[in-house]
């Protein structure tokens, strides 16, 4: 169960237990979670960092052809960021729904410039200002709403990361200023890296405030949307509190793996399951609010270091080097 409980219920009613976090409730999740990363992350890096899961090249296609879809992930992530703050700019609310604007000067700010920012990542026009404008209301939003919620979207700091460093790639407005449209090539190997990093940190931060270390919070959303399935399935002694812990269990491993960047694909192939079930219940507020995170696993499951000991798919694409 790989969702956000706060954009469904008052959040303000349900502060996160901090001193939850030494009871058995909270540290055998932590344990299992941790264990297993630091099993899979030994086990494969004995193996060459060998992946269970194949991808585009062992699949059949030829490395150029790899490296040519590869220069279009910059214009996937960007159109998926775009919508979402298109969608949080209009709505009043900063970057996701439990996040919402003040009636106020302040308020109409950010969100005019969400509105600007996503209108140049789905045009590619002014790009890279504009993805250190998207830091820069992430740090405000830091101030405005507390570290904590904001912390918990690490991820759309590694947007703005990857888009400042690639810009927005193919059929962008910036294409006619030659100069605007130039990857970064120094930090180009480090994009999605980072952009892999930043939503490891923000699972793994989610799975405790929203679900270890936040029972009552969890309850409170299972109460209207049941989707506690084990009693279903002849496992009724799951009840909904086993269920969450179970669920925040899952998303810290996910979050972990990602961090280490062990078995990535596998992990994403798994974590989408539950991440896709939930849309036809929650509707547009949950498929709206994930799109960043949809085009950055989008991205990983593609990307990989295809040829050891040469430049990586995704520089050459994005450098220009095909060959």
């Amino acid at each position: 169960m790989v969702l956000h409980e706060r954009w469904f219920v008052d959040e303000s009613k349900f502060p996160v237990q901090w001193g939850t976090w030494s009871s058995a409730n909270s540290l055998i999740p932590v344990a299992v979670a941790v264990g297993i990363t630091v099993a899979a992350t030994l086990i494969y890096r004995a193996r060459g960092r060998h992946h269970v899961v194949p991808g585009p090249i062992h699949l059949g296609m030829p490395w150029e052809n790899y490296v040519r879809l590869l220069t279009w992930v910059p214009l996937v992530i960007g159109v998926h960021m775009g919508v979402t703050l298109l969608v949080s700019g209009v709505s009043r609310q900063l970057f996701i729904p439990n996040l919402v604007l003040p009636v106020n000067l302040l308020g109409g700010l950010l969100g005019m410039i969400e509105i600007a920012i996503a209108l140049s990542f789905i045009y590619g026009a002014l790009t890279r200002p504009a993805a250190a404008v998207l830091a820069f209301i992430w740090l405000v939003g830091f101030i405005v709403f507390g570290p904590l919620r904001l912390i918990e979207h690490a991820e759309i700091l590694g947007i703005s990361f990857f888009l400042y460093v690639t810009t927005r790639g193919p059929l962008a407005f910036d294409m006619a200023l030659d100069r605007l449209n130039k990857p970064l090539a120094s930090l180009v190997p480090s994009a999605v890296p980072v952009l892999r990093v930043s939503l490891g940190i923000a699972l793994c931060v989610v799975a405790f405030t929203e679900k270890i270390w936040n029972i009552p919070m969890g309850l409170a959303f299972l109460a209207d949307h049941n989707f506690n399935f084990f009693p279903y399935i002849g496992m009724p002694q799951i009840d909904d509190t086993k269920f969450l812990l179970i669920a925040g269990t899952i998303e810290l491993l996910v979050g972990l793996m990602l961090v280490a960047g062990t078995y990535v694909r596998l992990v994403i192939l798994i974590t989408l399951i539950p991440f896709n079930l939930s849309l036809p219940f929650l509707g547009w507020r949950e498929l709206v609010g994930h799109l960043p995170t949809y085009g950055i696993l989008a991205l990983l499951l593609l990307w990989g270091d295809e040829r050891p000991g040469e430049e990586g798919a995704l520089v050459r694409a994005l450098l220009g080097k095909h060959a």
